[in-house]
């Protein structure tokens, strides 16, 4: 049986209506807050996501590669050593590449329980499913973030830095070349994208589940800060 939320904000299923319904998760909170209640609409975000992810990852993987045979050779390490070592990261950059949707849908449970745990905290009635719904339906605001990160590589022309990989999308910016790496790390997650998704995160989250915005953004914030916390402790593997 429905209950009272979702009464109120459920809207008519199937895999086409969840489909089109998607360009509502970037600008239309009240239209996409409609869909998450749905049982199966994380199906659509999926396919786009894991499509868009994987085509991506093929496309930078030549780049990539270009520049992990340009580092230099660690000490003790001979000329052949370093040419296994190159065919063995093109097969695990190519196996990352394939299992990312899987990464992606873990990275949506992970979401939606540290969302459950959150809305009950506030006392929120909200389902596990709605929010698995919902960190898939927003999922699609990193997703462009990863098309404009690959296009910005594209016209940057010859990348042979892993610094160059991840060009400057936020805050960082503003930081010189050279500046420490927890901090560019920190200040690149001050993205508009970053923001887009808090604010639609926030929004659909309060139309959802008929609360303030103000718990909406309770709710998500903690999870924005985790995000965050996580991208610098990251640094740590950049060179």
């Amino acid at each position: 049986m429905a209950t009272k939320d979702e009464a109120l904000t459920s809207a008519p299923g199937g895999f086409a209506a969840d489909l089109a319904s998607l360009p509502s998760f970037f600008i239309d909170p009240e239209s996409a807050a409609k869909r998450i209640h749905g049982k199966w609409f994380w199906i659509a975000p999926f396919l786009i996501a894991s499509i868009v992810g994987i085509a991506v990852g093929m496309y930078l993987m030549p780049t990539i590669l270009h520049v992990t045979a340009m580092a230099p050779i660690p000490d003790g390490t001979t000329a052949e050593q370093h040419e296994k070592g190159l065919a063995y990261a093109a097969i695990g950059i190519k196996v990352f590449v394939f299992l990312s949707p899987l990464f992606t849908a873990v990275l949506w449970l992970v979401e939606a329980a540290l969302l459950l745990g959150l809305a009950m905290v506030l006392g929120v009635s909200a389902r596990f499913g709605a929010l698995f719904n919902l960190a898939a339906g927003c999922s699609l605001i990193p997703t462009l973030a990863g098309i404009a990160r690959a296009a910005i590589i594209h016209f940057k022309g010859d990348v042979s830095t892993a610094a160059e990989l991840n060009p400057a999308m936020g805050l960082d910016i503003f930081l010189p070349e050279g500046s420490n790496k927890f901090l560019v790390a920190a200040a690149g997650y001050f993205s508009l994208f970053q923001f887009w998704w808090l604010v639609m995160m926030a929004l659909i989250f309060a139309a959802a589940f008929r609360v303030s915005k103000g718990k909406g953004f309770a709710a998500v914030v903690p999870l924005w800060i985790l995000g965050l916390l996580a991208s610098t402790a990251l640094a740590v593997f950049q060179k």
